[in-house]
């Protein structure tokens, strides 16, 4: 085929959230430029409710004409997350960050707002065969950790290749002398089980403190759970934070607690190694226990209270264990970059 120049980066836009997803298609973008490509990131806002709003959604992707702008040729489309991946185009490739969770690997759990009804069952099976139609017309499918890829294969016998990439502006995280606090960073919701580490506390160590960064709606029950539990003098809430306070709360935190629910990647695992910092997370925590190999450049343990504080502990107490689980961590992933995926992206 002819040579790729003009490529469209596809993925829906929640609109007023920023999250991992939009920062990866930024930088991806950005990457591709800095490589002589001419990119550009093409969206459609997306809801989910009511449910039938995600048939609208798929149609809205369907209907979307991409092969060229303005008399501009679209050389290629890059989708990303559900549903961009169902814009035709005669040289899609897709790169999956996730598929639509709550009717999958979330289906059934505390974190889905679907069940067993009859229209839910429906909406998922209609779900589940719009996706193997549309993703199968990629020219190559690809995933964002191998997570991704076992979903894709459990649940639509799919298969695809993982590629990894560097978190955004990966250059300036940098290692630094360790604190007295265990660094949590992420949107405060249930999925991202940040509780697990605000009930660990009263088992720790008196003078070791935890600096949660981030909002959402869990927020309020996280503060009143370190109330009730006598440690609000050393739980911090940060906030929102500014991504240079971010990067010096990293290089100066003694280890970082990361145990979401299967997560799809998670950014925050990269960027405690690259700050060379041990990490913390759980047996079932998905991409985190690709790079988190246990007691070697952090700790999986269950989310049990006793023994996370157990391993929290021993965070505290052997310093030089805990600088050397970080430089471990950082060497493990030195070879991670952007080179290899953007050329697989692109490739004829």
């Amino acid at each position: 085929m002819a040579s790729i120049h003009t490529i469209a980066v596809c993925y829906p836009q929640v609109p007023f959230f920023t999250g991992g997803a939009e920062l990866l298609v930024r930088t991806l973008c950005g990457q591709l430029e800095q490589r002589g490509y001419r990119a550009e990131a093409v969206s459609i806002p997306f809801r989910w409710t009511p449910s039938d709003a995600l048939q609208d959604q798929l149609l809205a992707w369907r209907m979307l004409d991409l092969r060229e702008s303005n008399g501009v040729t679209i050389d290629r489309v890059i989708a990303t997350k559900f549903p961009s991946y169902a814009v035709e185009h005669p040289n899609k490739v897709t790169w999956l960050v996730h598929q639509f969770r709550q009717l999958y690997d979330l289906y059934g759990t505390k974190y889905s707002d679907y069940g067993r009804q009859p229209e839910h069952l429906s909406l998922r099976e209609m779900i589940r065969r719009a996706d193997c139609k549309t993703l199968t017309e990629s020219r190559q499918i690809y995933t964002i950790s191998k997570e991704v890829t076992k979903r894709l294969l459990d649940f639509n016998a799919v298969e695809s290749e993982p590629l990894y990439h560097p978190p955004p502006r990966h250059e300036h995280f940098e290692p630094g002398p360790a604190g007295d606090y265990i660094l949590s960073v992420g949107r405060l919701e249930s999925a991202k089980r940040t509780e697990a580490l605000v009930r660990a506390m009263p088992h720790t160590d008196p003078s070791l403190r935890c600096v949660i960064c981030g909002t959402g709606p869990e927020e309020a029950s996280l503060r009143a759970a370190a109330e009730e539990l006598g440690v609000e003098d050393r739980v911090v809430f940060a906030g929102a934070v500014s991504f240079r306070e971010l990067v010096g709360l990293y290089s100066n935190c003694l280890a970082v607690y990361f145990a979401p629910f299967q997560e799809d990647y998670g950014y925050v695992t990269l960027e405690a190694f690259l700050s060379g910092k041990p990490v913390v997370t759980a047996p079932d925590s998905g991409g985190p226990t690709e790079f988190v190999k246990n007691d070697e450049n952090g700790y999986v343990v269950e989310l049990v209270s006793e023994k996370l504080a157990e391993r929290l502990r021993e965070l505290s107490v052997d310093r030089s264990r805990s600088a050397d689980m970080g430089r471990a961590g950082l060497e493990s992933i030195r070879e991670i970059t952007w080179d290899e995926t953007i050329e697989k992206l692109v490739a004829p």
